[in-house]
Order: C-alpha cells, then structure tokens, then sequence
C-alpha cells in the first residue's frame, strides 16, 4: 500500500529541488516520508543518470529505509534502482576506500570499531598516568588519594579524553593543534585531555588504522582538495536526503555540504527536539536549527502526529512553551528547545491520537526509592494483567537506576526485557568468564586467584556451596604460593598452601579442593584459541541457558584476537572485564530492531527508548538530580574537589577557544551546565513522547548511594507540569 501524506508530509513530498529544512516532531512519520520522497525522486527521474542518496546513522536504519523505500517503488510498479541507502561512516569509508591516492592513505588502512578505539584510548590514558602520576595525584581529595582515587581517575580521564578528541577530531584540530590551543587557555582539563590525544594518536600511526572520527575527516578533505572529484560525485548523487539531521556534527554537515554544493539538492529532516547525544557527542541541535534559518532554505514542519493521546501531547507542548518563555535560566530557552507545538490527527487520518477518554497522565511522589519502585512494579503488574494486549515500559534516566529497579524486578519474579547498556544476564557471563580469564591470564596472582573464586562461587549450584564464602576468600587472598594450592606434592592437604590458621573446615575444604580441580583443569586448556578455551570454562562453570551467550562472547574475543594479533590473553581477559563492567562489547543487547511485546514490561533508559513507543510509560527518578535547573544545583557525576564534570569543563573550553561558544560571560563550567540543563530537557521530552495513552511521572525523596540512603530535591519541572496539567484538566490521572 502507498504512503498516503498528511499535512506537513504533503510539502516535503512536493519538493522540487534546492534546500530543504524538516523539522519533525515525535511520531509524525518522518523515516516513512524520507522513503516515500525517495521513491518518488526515482520514479519521476529526478535524479536523471544519478542516484537519490540517503543518509543515516545507524545499520538498523539504513535497513528500514531500504525495505520501505522498495516498498514505495513496488506500488508505483519500479524496481529498487536509482537509491542509495547508507550510514555516514559507510559513505565515507567507500569514498577513501576508493581514492586512497588521494586520501592520502594506505589502500590496505583498517578502520577501528567502537571496542577497538576505546582498547587504544584505555591504553593511551594509562600511559598518560603513569608518566603523570603527581598531576591526578594532587586532584584527589585527601580520603580518596591511593587505590580508590586511582581507579575513579581512570574512569574520569577515559571520559575526559573521549570527549575532547571527538569535539577536536571533529573541528580539524590534530593532536599537536589541540595541545598547542590548550596551552593558551587555563583549563587543565583540556591540556590533560589534549595529552591522551597525542598518545592515542601515536597508536593509531603505529598500527595505520583510522577511527571513525578521521574517517569522516579524511573524507571531507579529500572532497576539499579534489573539487573534480567532487564534481563527480555531486552528478552521482544529485539529491541528498538526510535522516536524524538533529544529531549532526560539524564534519558530517561539513561533508554533505560538499556533496551538495551551494545550490544542490539537500533535504535535512530531524527533530531539533529530541537532540540528546550532544553532552557526550559532538553533536549540537544547533547545526539543525541554524540550517532552518538559513535564506534559501526552504523551511517545512512537519508538527502533526497520531502517537500520543492529545493530552499528552498537550504535556510535551507545554514543556516546550514554558521552557522557551519562562525557564528561570535566560540562556537555557533558546539551547534547549525550537519552539514547536505538536498537532493532533485530523479527522481521517489513517493514524488517530488515542482518545482522551482512555488516557491518563499520574504525577507521584515517593519518600524511598524503594517504596517507588514497589509501586510503580505493583502498578505495571497490574496493567499488564487486565491489559494483555498493551505495551509498557519503566524508563529511567541512568543504567545505574535500570540495575537496581531490575533486581527489584526480579525479586519480585516480574517477567521483563531489559534493554540497558548490557543486560544483567549478560554482565553475569562476563563476569563469570572474566573472573577466570582473568587468573588464566595471571596464575600466580593471589588476587587473580580470589576473584576467580567470587566469580566462580557465584555460578556454582547450592550444593556445592558448602563453605563460608568470607572464610575461604581471606585464606585464597593470603596465599603466597597459589601453584602449591593447584599442584601440590603428592599427599599434601591444602592447608600446605595456605597461611596458618588451624584445620580447614570441611565445607571450605571442599570449596577450595573444588576450585583447584576446575583451575588446574583450565589451566591446561590455556593453550587453545581464545574462542575454544571460552568455551570450553562456560560447558564447565555456566548453565545451559547461559551458553548462548558464551558463545556469543567467544566470537567477540576471537574477532579480537584476528583484529590485534599481538594481543595475548592478559589483552583479552582486560577486553573481557570492560564487558563486565557495563560495555556493550560482545554482549550488546540493545534496542535496534526491539519490539515492545503486549503484556510484558520493557526496562530501559530514557535515552535508548527514542524510536520506541509503549501503550503506558512510567518515567522514574524524575528528579533534581537528573533534571538540574539552576547553575548551582547538584549535577549527577560531578565532583565538587574538581570543580565540576572535567569532561565538559574541557569541551566547553575547547568551543570557547575556537569561537564556537555562545557569549554571555559565562566559565566553562557554567555553560556546560547551561548545555546539561538544556540536554535533560530534551530527554524529557522525548520520554513524554514516548507514551500513546497513559503515562506517570515520579520521583522519591530519598534514593540509594552505596548503603546508605541520600536526601533528594524534586525536580522544578516536575512541579511545572504537575501544576500546568491539574490546570488542564479536572481530577488527577491514575495511570
């Protein structure tokens, strides 16, 4: 069946050429107007001998353009020719690939993935440390100076180094430019951050690999340098259509320039709205909005939109009107929104709103965490009970929150799909394996040892537990010859290898005799491939629905292993325990191609629920904490010795040095939390948008911090639309 447009869509499939802004707001079908505007192109020879290109960023979607987009041409009678469907970092790694010579590069330049770039940049900032120590040293607080700071320093400079060279990579700046710039201002941050540059440049060299960042880079110059070339490609492709437009960074928007020309053919839809990647990305909502702007532009919204009941759309609208005119922070209502109102259907629209009447909006307020999250687990029950055909989901602002409310979840036996950074059945393989792996990687380390047996202890069946797990990991952590433990001299006990302390009890006895045959067992596998010698700990250690994904994650470090040939197993047990820590690794079990199952409740957070919708959303946490409103509130991560978060600090100071900055006298500090504000916003808003009929929003009092319980603020939002939509309406919603 052929897309049939609405008012907004109308305008955008009557294109005839030029430049042509979108800005499309939550559900108003904007990846089913691209494909239908593709077709179109192609079947009336706009592009004439050409190609229409579209531009995505994600494989996923570049997939569900294709298939619609095919499915367009199908009705119309044509074949699927005259379309190309690509992410950018495909684009441009075909343009390089293509025209080495005049890239610059070597024909055979591998391009890194996510892991293996962040494999390098862990390496370059341990580096850094080491030649630096006094430097972190001196930025603990004295209660955190030694093992505990140095591990949070880690954290913080792999964080503080990732952002800088993305925001430099993707303003030309190299290694030695950036340092150079930095030394001019007075962030140390951002001469710290510059450092690890240099060093995670010098691998990169060393290996002639690129990652993502240069890519576009390298493509965008080669553009530059070659105009034929770029003549060329302009005739090969001469009507860009580009998707999710509000997540662009200055290189793609400097690349598809290029493609287009001054007077090309450039459409750019996206949704200014729901920009939020851009305090951790390159990505500013502001390239969105400027091109908007821009004379000979032509501007279309696209504001009509049948996914929400009317009221919540009336909600999101006024998060909007009051952030823009009233928000107490003047810097913050041009950074966070582009005033847009969301339009309901109109009377025949194939896609009607869901009716008022069998909708609802809850604001609620909690003196625990723990008496929210029993609610809102008892609430959801329930709807899914008496509502078996309707989806649901629980969203949360961090995965840290999605860790603790799925525990609560399983405790209470609640079925689930958890959609969080990596999945707690996940983090428990890892962990397992990682354990192993990690004293496989090191035998001789007591340390190695302990952890192995904590790991291992927690896949173990109940009958095998039978010693005091404190017990027996105080002696495995006090033994200084842990070979004579695993290989004793014939007829030796195992108290032989361990500090004195009397006569073993028997169910730690067991434990520990237990522990030294699967070790020694493993130790003598240590030889096999990565793959195999995975494999063959998890048929020994996991259950069998655990299998699967030790299968998966065998692949993932023997994929490693081809990639580095010089990495050994200490490389791939510390690759291993990145996984356990919460990285996607091999065990990603995100949200591209998810969709939400009828009666059973989705976990997630409210960044990875954008392109997802749910029948009923519960909001959790909506608090101060993640929703900050004024400079001097609490912001989730920082550190007040630090004098706030070193990696905005850093990318705020570097925008400032290279006039890409709004003025207004503000630090670097204070501007990026303007941008946090701003940000958390916008995640609001996106997370309301992700409701159709019923929706609640809550927050408790006091939350969670280590073992103790910590007081809260409500968010001031949260009072905003609690008070703007009792306003609205009569009576309060139960959802």
């Amino acid at each position: 069946m052929s897309f049939v447009a609405r008012q907004g869509q109308r305008e955008i499939l009557a294109y005839q050429g030029g430049r042509m802004g979108v800005a499309a707001v939550p559900g108003s079908g904007k990846t089913s107007t691209i494909a239908a505007l593709a077709a179109r192109l192609v079947a009336e020879g706009m592009p004439g001998r050409g190609k229409v290109l579209v531009v995505t960023y994600q494989n996923a979607a570049v997939e569900n353009l294709k298939t619609r987009i095919r499915e367009e041409l199908v009705a119309r009678g044509r074949l699927m020719v005259g379309c190309d469907v690509r992410t950018l970092h495909g684009l441009c790694h075909g343009l390089v690939r293509t025209y080495p010579d005049l890239a610059g590069v070597d024909p055979d330049f591998q391009v890194l993935d996510e892991r293996a770039s962040a494999h390098l940049l862990d390496k370059a900032v341990g580096l850094w440390n080491g030649q630096n120590t006094r430097i972190w040293g001196r930025l603990g607080p004295d209660e955190y100076y030694g093992p505990a700071w140095e591990e949070e320093w880690q954290r913080l400079a792999n964080q503080l180094a990732r952002t800088v060279i993305g925001a430099a990579k993707n303003r030309r700046l190299g290694a030695l430019a950036l340092e150079e710039l930095a030394g001019a201002g007075a962030n140390q941050f951002l001469r710290i951050g510059a450092s690890i540059y240099q060093l995670y440049q010098q691998q990169l060299l060393t290996i002639g690999a690129l990652d993502f960042d240069d890519l576009v880079w390298m493509a965008v110059e080669l553009l530059e340098r070659n105009p034929d070339l770029c003549e060329r490609l302009r005739r090969r492709w001469p009507v860009v259509l580009e998707d999710e437009a509000q997540d662009s960074v200055p290189l793609q928007e400097g690349l598809l320039g290029l493609l287009t020309g001054e007077a090309g053919n450039w459409v750019r839809v996206g949704d200014p709205n729901q920009a939020i990647m851009s305090t951790f990305t390159a990505a500013d909502p502001r390239f969105l909005r400027r091109f908007l702007e821009q004379s000979g532009v032509q501007a279309i919204e696209m504001a009509v939109s049948g996914r929400c009941a009317p009221r919540i759309l009336g909600l999101a609208n006024r998060l909007v009107e009051w952030t823009c005119q009233h928000h107490p922070l003047e810097p913050v209502r041009p950074l966070a929104f582009r005033l847009q109102r969301i339009v309901a259907t109109g009377e025949g629209d194939p896609q009607q709103n869901p009716p008022d009447l069998a909708s609802n909006i809850a604001f609620r307020e909690y003196n625990h965490q723990h008496e929210e999250f029993a609610d809102v687990v008892r609430r959801a029950r329930s709807f899914a009970a008496a509502h078996p055909d309707c989806t649901l989901s629980i969203l949360v602002p961090t995965n840290r929150l999605g860790y603790e409310l799925g525990e609560y979840l399983r405790e209470t036996g609640t079925e689930f799909d958890e959609l969080l950074q990596s999945g707690r059945a996940a983090r428990h393989v890892a962990d397992a394996l990682g354990g192993v792996l990690g004293f496989l990687a090191q035998p001789l380390q007591r340390v190695c040892l302990e952890q192995a047996y904590q790991a291992m202890r927690r896949c173990w069946p109940a009958p095998r537990q039978s010693g005091n797990p404190q017990q027996v990991a105080a002696l495995l952590r006090s033994c200084y010859r842990p070979e004579a433990l695993l290989f004793p001299e014939p007829g030796a006990l195992p108290e032989a290898a361990l500090p004195p302390a009397g006569p073993l009890a028997p169910g730690d006895r067991a434990e520990i005799e237990s522990l030294a045959r699967d070790l020694q067992r493993w130790l003598r596998a240590a030889w096999l491939p990565i793959d195999q010698l995975v494999l063959t700990v998890a048929q020994d250690l996991l259950p069998a629905d655990d299998l699967g994904r030790a299968h998966k994650l065998a692949s993932y470090l023997r994929s490693r292993a081809e990639e580095h040939e010089d990495w050994r197993l200490p490389d791939l047990a510390r690759e291993l325990g990145q996984v356990s820590q919460g990285g996607s690794g091999g065990l990603a079990e995100g949200s591209e191609g998810y969709e939400p199952r009828p009666g059973r409740i989705t976990l997630t957070t409210m960044h990875k629920a954008k392109g997802l919708e749910w029948d009923l959303v519960y909001l959790v946490g909506v608090d101060g904490r993640w929703f900050p409103h004024a400079l001097d509130d609490y912001f989730l991560g920082e550190r007040d010795f630090l004098g706030g978060d070193p990696a905005a600090e850093a990318r705020s100071e570097l925008r400032a040095l290279v006039g890409d900055r709004d003025p207004g006298g503000f630090s670097a500090t204070d501007q990026a939390h303007l941008e946090i504000i701003a940000e958390r916003l916008r995640l609001l808003y996106v997370g309301i948008t992700r409701a159709r009929r019923f929706l609640s929003l809550s927050w408790s009092r006091e939350v969670s911090a280590g073992t103790r319980m910590r007081s809260v603020a409500r968010a001031p939002i949260f009072e905003v639309l609690k008070g703007q939509y009792q306003a609205d309406t009569t009576g309060e919603g139960r959802a």
